[in-house]
């Protein structure tokens, strides 16, 4: 017997045989391919975040780790496919924001996103974003609010759709400020970054991808960035303190790791520290922070802290603004 198994067996013995076949377990951890789980289609924000992760970590473990994309729902299908899982690590969610604003809009859900999900780790971060199009009557936010409070009108603004975090954010914003916004979803981001590069709507919330991208060639102008630090891909857009907004504005899409619920407390652990290395790899982090997120991580309770935090912040938007769930 080789020494690391000598020491995997002595160790397992010490903490009792409660824990000792979980350890084991997470000690050869992975010895087979890792279904990654992502509920959008190929090509944005959480797939291309995902595959980042996924290309990291199938080095690192000598074990393929495969994004499949289960689009559809509203992350609903998705996220259940991995609370039904097996509860071994061998099956993981790419979780965005919708794992808690479906249970903040109160959605009849086939799983239970408490006791069938275990959190693992935050990933990144999407900020925000409000932006205009460069013909707009305004080029600062304090501009905008003034000249919004003289409107007698609701003021339209674009999103990526009905009960989207941009969306959500929005009327957040809008009741914050004391401005009547009217609300105007459209079928993803691209559809509504057309509309308002043409002038058809001049205000449009979104995150950084893609916004941001019209915004850094000028084809934008951004007002905010919901954050509480500027962001590398547009420097010299100012975040919500900067341009005196109340903190509780930053607002953002984010990302990060679930397993199913009741899989072990190492495998977990195991999860966790892995990602957090992909966090902490220069060359990863560096394509991540080019794409416009910001990285997060931290431990599995810090992400179930996150969750809860936020179900509990856009419940209270969602109720105050009347905003209706997805469909």
């Amino acid at each position: 017997m080789k020494r690391r198994q000598l020491l995997a067996s002595a160790t397992a013995l010490s903490i009792g045989p409660a824990l000792a076949p979980s350890l084991v377990r997470a000690q050869a951890f992975p010895d087979k391919p890792i279904r990654f789980v992502v509920p959008y289609a190929p090509g944005g924000a959480t797939d291309t975040s995902a595959r980042i992760a996924a290309e990291y970590l199938t080095n690192k473990f000598g074990q393929q780790v495969l994004v499949e994309n289960k689009p559809g729902g509203g992350t609903i299908i998705a996220t259940e496919i991995v609370a039904k899982a097996r509860p071994d690590g061998y099956t993981i969610l790419m979780a965005a924001a919708p794992v808690a604003t479906n249970t903040s809009f109160g959605l009849k859900l086939p799983y239970d996103p408490v006791k069938e999900l275990a959190p693992v780790c935050s990933y990144v971060d999407m900020p925000l974003l409000l932006a205009c199009n460069p013909g707009a009557p305004y080029k600062t936010m304090a501009e905008f609010i003034a000249w919004a409070k003289k409107q007698t009108s609701p003021i339209p603004f674009a999103s990526a759709g009905n009960a989207s975090m941009p969306h959500l954010w929005g009327e957040q914003l809008g009741m914050a400020l004391g401005i009547k916004l009217d609300h105007i979803g459209y079928k993803g981001s691209a559809d509504a970054l057309k509309d308002v590069l043409g002038g058809h709507v001049m205000l449009f919330s979104d995150t950084l991808l893609p916004s941001g991208l019209a915004v850094k060639d000028g084809r934008l102008r951004g007002l905010v960035v919901a954050s509480a630090k500027r962001v590398p891909m547009l420097p010299d857009v100012p975040t919500v303190g900067e341009a005196g907004l109340p903190a509780d504005l930053t607002g953002a899409v984010f990302f990060g790791v679930m397993a199913p619920g009741g899989t072990p407390e190492p495998i977990v652990a195991r999860l966790n520290a892995a990602f957090n290395e992909v966090l902490s790899d220069p060359a990863t982090a560096k394509k991540l922070v080019d794409l416009g997120f910001v990285l997060i991580g931290g431990s599995a309770a810090d992400y179930g802290k996150r969750l809860s935090a936020e179900t509990d912040k856009w419940r209270k938007v969602i109720q105050q603004a009347n905003i209706a769930p997805p469909s």
